[in-house]
């Protein structure tokens, strides 16, 4: 009875809790390591990296451990302020690896702004950052004062997920051969060492404490409460508790005192743990596929590994309760832990798969996506995300708001040099504001890929932004030099035009097709391996005036849906007819009361259609009011828009070739660029279309602060302002009597001001002559420097008075100059008019033709109407720019007007998006595989998430900023070699133009390593007949009158003879392409059903 009674002592708090304690932090280091490892794959760029450790260099760890025990053994007290210093270091080190993803997982869900602060060893530090390495050295800093048990074990823990995280072994079998080489290597050292060293030099070392370093400068400094509160460290090589934890032992005062477990203990276990837990993480990812063997097979290997390491270290702990002697516990956890996960292999008949670790890689499947939002989820802000696809990174959309306010782009700064292509969906501010400013700031480098429109219409939206702010603020966050620079990297591509990539993003092709909402919107669909990422945000699915709506529900089950919950929660009824009426009839009945009518729009977006509607209605209406289309670059804007005929509603392309008719040939508007214009025009009621739609800026706003104090004037919103924009307050309701405003304008700079000014310019001019000079001078010596040394040339300058004079008073004079040796060098040629030999390429034919000489450039056919306002190609030259804005030495006064908001405020919804309710339809109809929401507010966002949880897919993501979801499809794709055995064994049917057959086959392996499919080992089921297309009963019937046999249709059906009909009944195609399962029905006899099956 008396062992029975000693091992009651297990079930004391002590013992529980170091065993729960040590399963737990294996685990978790195992589970680290697995997330580490994905983190590693997606960002390829880090300078982080693993170190996997192959067969030799695994088993020198003994080896090397040895060594490091007798070294510590005799030189412990030599060494240990060193060993202290570099596990202080470690620590640090190892606490802020180990607490990182939740101080991001935190800023995430509180949506925090987190800048950069500094840049330490090439690494940028958010403040985040820096705070959290300053907590994690007051930690050790604690721990280095107090010496305490918790702190030890804090640090020690730390240090094991660090070691497991950043050290790793290739496969089990490797790992299994160092946890028996370690087995070895602890018996040795804790039963056999006395016999060689005199004392037991594991336990030896285990329980000596180690000098604490800041009771040395204690004692130099003579700070006598420092040195008393400082003693001597228990390393955090292992973990320690109080044998009477609930006594509260003075920690440090006898090692008898404590049960410790060396962290060799824990660190070893957990890189088998961590390689059995990847070994089910690929097995259950790959339980879905063709591949998989039996997919109802369990494969949670990690459970009995992690059951077996419980169960050894309950065995060493009664082993040592029962010997009153220290244990070597891995003599116990090594076949605890290996033993169970070899045994259930084995009867799995997984041994070798599991021992080699040969399993298909994640890498060689189709591809992995992965989704990570910048800007732009749980609420209105502008839209960037960035969509990896096999490590190749997109950024989609690059938006900014009308504030321009930099730390909101904090997240695109960090990835914006990994970023390998940007696709922009809309040519509007919110989807494309950004791009100049990361081109020129944030080292965006990457090709750009967008259709025409939007590369015309978000170059001028981008100029008239820029000088909008120009002329009321020194706003210089890019310029419009940085704007052309950011365009000049778009490619240009039509709907439904197939780009492949090529280089890094071999395989991948791009396409964009039809969005609505915006003249060139666009929907990507993004390609690999036959499977879809769509990405489709703010869309109308409605036909327009002037547009056609997206065709997003064209497509069918793609692997990837990305959309907006932006009108989630929107579900007004659109009676197209009556809005646009009672649209015409507000602004008619203000001009009729003598008030004038502003329409805050956006540069060349939304305001189209309003222009359109506004042009039929006043002539039905027969109306003379004057209507002002008033943007910086308003003449620019409709000149390209009339050659954009093309890309807009089909009625529209149609009208123009049938009657030349182009809409935007406009008889009601008049553009102008400058609000000078707008003042010099006849007094009386007037509409004025005019940007900025925020309000904030642009000559909206200044019309805006003159209008709104007569309450006989009217401003029509007919877009949802952006959140704190004075439109958005606008919109309030009931809405503001009063708003503070910021008015600004440039003034001459005079006396002082205007000195200080030139002489600041003339300094810059002198130095950037200077400049040059220094630089010319530098190009002349390196090339006089490469001149033969043999043909001199000496120029006698001595009468340097005269230098002045060398050319005479008109520059015709030649006195006072002596060269001499001015000769030809010997190894120069004599002079020659060039000569360039034109080579031309040849074939059979003659002389190759390109045809890019003979396509007609869009640049070529618009340069008659872009010289309007002095523009070119949409571009600003120097004279244009000057004559906007005033290149005279000027300044910005600016001063806070309270404005008395007397007009009328109306909103009318005419932003061209989808309702909520018409989205899940579409969503329905669509049925991604996964679907991931962003842009929309919170509540809009989680309303459509339970939605299409419940109605569209199970699988439905809604990612906060910078966090990166993996939305790689389930159904995983594999590339495999047809053996040339399999082939010759297949028989084809033609079909049309394609010959298909039936293949069964088995999944194995070349000598290469690469997946083939083989021959069936048994007899191949049989199939079923299967009807591939759509057969069309009118060539069946030419088929059968082939054949000799009358046919002719009667009631949707082909009658045969007398007694035989034939139909085809089941579902009819669907939109898009897709159709339901169709059966070909025969009544009559059985003899016609027996040709047509075999011959048809």
């Amino acid at each position: 009875m008396d062992p029975l009674w000693k091992l009651s002592y297990l079930l004391e708090p002590a013992p529980i809790t170091l065993i729960v304690t040590a399963v737990a932090v294996t685990f978790g280091s195992a589970f680290r390591a697995l997330n580490y490892g994905k983190e590693m794959e997606r960002n390829r760029d880090l300078s982080e990296a693993s170190i996997t450790l192959d067969r030799s260099q695994a088993l020198m760890i003994p080896v090397m451990s040895s060594c490091s025990l007798l070294l510590m053994f005799y030189l412990f007290s030599s060494v240990s302020q060193l060993l202290t210093a570099f596990t202080a270091i470690a620590s640090v080190s190892s606490l802020f690896f180990c607490l990182s993803p939740y101080v991001a997982y935190m800023k995430s869900q509180f949506g925090l702004t987190d800048p950069f602060v500094s840049r330490c060893c090439s690494k940028s530090f958010t403040r985040t950052q820096g705070l959290l390495l300053l907590t994690c050295s007051g930690i050790v800093a604690a721990w280095l004062v107090s010496g305490h048990w918790i702190l030890n074990n804090l640090l020690g823990i730390s240090i094991c997920i660090a070691f497991v995280s950043h050290v790793r072994l290739p496969n089990i079998k490797i790992c299994a051969m160092l946890l028996v080489c370690l087995f070895v290597y602890d018996i040795f050292w804790v039963f056999f060492s006395e016999r060689f060293f005199g004392a037991n030099v594991m336990v030896s070392v285990a329980t000596q404490q180690a000098s604490n370093p800041v009771h040395t400068v204690a004692n130099s400094l003579s700070l006598p409460g420092l040195q008393l509160i400082t003693k001597k460290l228990e390393l955090p090589v292992k973990i320690v508790f109080p044998r009477n934890l609930l006594g509260g032992v003075v920690p440090g005062e006898s090692a008898r005192d404590f049960m410790m477990l060396g962290l060799g203990d824990m660190a070893i276990p957990s890189m088998l743990l961590a390689l059995v837990l990847c070994f089910d993480h690929r097995k259950s990812r790959d339980s879905v596929n063709l591949i998989d063997i039996n997919s109802a097979k369990g494969h949670k290997y990690i459970w009995y590994a992690l059951t077996g390491y419980a169960i050894g270290l309950v065995t060493a702990l009664a082993a040592g309760v029962l010997t009153h002697s220290p244990q070597p516990a891995l003599l116990y956890l090594v076949p605890s832990t290996l033993g169970p996960i070899i045994v259930v292999s084995y009867i799995r008949k997984e041994l070798m798969e599991l021992w080699e670790g040969n399993i298909p890689n994640l890498n060689d499947k189709a591809h992995q996506t992965e989704v990570t939002p910048l800007c732009g989820v749980y609420n209105e802000n502008p839209l960037s995300y960035v969509v990896s696809i096999d490590g190749f990174n997109f950024l989609i959309d690059c938006g900014w708001h009308d504030h321009f306010d930099p730390t909101i782009l904090q997240p695109l700064s960090k990835v914006a040099s990994t970023i390998d292509a940007v696709l922009l969906s809309y040519p509007d501010t919110l989807h494309l504001g950004a791009l100049p400013y990361a081109v020129k700031q944030l080292g965006l480098s990457a090709p750009v890929y967008t259709t025409e429109p939007i590369y015309r219409l978000g170059l001028l939206t981008m100029y008239d932004q820029y000088l909008s702010r120009k002329q009321v603020s020194e706003f210089d966050l890019f310029t419009l030099d940085d704007i052309d620079s950011a365009f000049q990297k778009v490619t240009r591509l039509t709907y439904s035009q197939n780009h492949h990539l090529s280089g890094k993003g071999e395989g991948i092709v791009i396409a964009p097709h039809v969005a609505g909402h915006l003249l060139g919107g666009t929907v990507w669909k993004i390609t690999k391996d036959g499977e879809d990422v769509i990405y489709a945000v703010d869309l109308n699915h409605r036909k327009e005036r002037h547009l056609n709506g997206t065709v997003l529900a064209s497509f069918v089950r793609p692997a990837v849906l990305i959309t907006d919950a932006y009108n989630a929660l929107n579900n007004q009824p659109y009676r197209r007819g009556e809005k646009e009426n009672e649209f015409g009839e507000t602004i008619k009945k203000t001009l009729g009361a003598g008030g004038n009518v502003l329409l805050p729009v956006d540069t060349a977006g939304r305001v189209f259609e309003l222009i359109l509607i506004l042009e039929q209605y006043w002539a039905d209406k027969s109306l003379n009011y004057p209507i002002f289309f008033l943007t910086y670059v308003a003449s620019s804007t409709i000149d390209y828009v009339k050659s954009f005929l093309e890309w807009m509603s089909d009625s529209i392309p149609k009208s123009f070739e049938q009657n030349r008719e182009n809409p935007f040939l406009l008889k009601n508007v008049t553009f102008l660029i400058n609000k000078s214009e707008l003042d010099n025009a006849p007094d009386g009621p007037k509409v004025v279309i005019a940007s900025m739609a925020s309000l904030e800026v642009g000559f909206s706003h200044d019309i805006f602060v003159e209008w709104a104090s007569d309450a006989k004037n009217l401003v029509l919103f007919t877009e949802r302002g952006q959140f704190a924009t004075l439109a958005r307050i606008l919109q309030a309701d009931p809405p503001p009597k009063a708003v503070k405003v910021a008015m600004s304008k440039r003034v001459p700079l005079v006396g002082e001001e205007l000195i200080a000014y030139e002489e600041e310019q003339n300094r810059i001019k002198k130095e950037e002559t200077l400049k040059a000079t220094l630089i010319k001078e530098e190009t002349k010596a390196s090339h006089d420097a490469d001149i033969d040394a043999s043909d001199p040339m000496v120029v006698d300058v001595s009468n340097t008075h005269a230098l002045p004079d060398v050319a005479g008073p008109h520059g015709g004079g030649y006195r006072d100059i002596l060269i001499d040796g001015f000769v030809p060098s010997s190894t120069s040629v004599a002079p020659m008019f060039p000569f360039y030999d034109n080579t031309f390429e040849w074939d059979d034919f003659g002389e190759v033709i390109n045809p890019d000489d003979y396509v007609i450039k869009d640049e070529d056919m618009d340069q008659t109407g872009m010289n309007v306002g002095g523009y070119s190609d949409g571009k600003f030259d120097e004279g244009s720019a000057s004559m906007i804005l005033d290149t005279k030495p000027s300044k910005v006064v600016s001063n806070e007007l309270t404005v008395q908001v007397k007009c009328l405020l109306i909103y009318m919804d005419f932003e061209g998006r989808s309702d909520g309710r018409s989205i899940k339809s579409i969503l329905s109809h669509v049925a991604p595989l996964k679907l991931v929401l962003v842009h929309g507010s919170a509540e809009a966002t989680e309303h459509l998430k339970q939605h299409c949880l419940k109605h569209v897919c199970p699988q439905v993501y809604a990612p906060h900023i910078e966090e990166t979801i993996d939305v790689t499809s389930d159904l995983c794709a594999y590339k495999v070699q047809l053996s040339e055995k399999l082939m010759s064994n297949v028989l084809f049917k033609k079909l049309g133009d394609y010959e298909i057959a039936w293949v069964d086959a088995e999944v194995g392996k070349t000598d290469d390593g690469m997946l083939s499919l083989n021959p069936c080992s048994t007899a191949a089921p049989p199939h079923k007949s299967v009807l591939v297309g759509d057969l069309k009963m009118a060539d069946f019937k030419q088929f059968l009158a082939s054949k000799g046999i009358q046919v002719e249709f009667a009631g949707g059906a082909l009658r045969c003879g007398e007694y035989v009909t034939i139909r085809k009944v089941g579902d009819a195609s669907q939109k898009g392409g897709a159709s339901g399962p169709q059966q070909i029905l025969i009544e009559g006899p059985l003899s016609i059903l027996e040709m047509g099956g075999t011959s048809f």
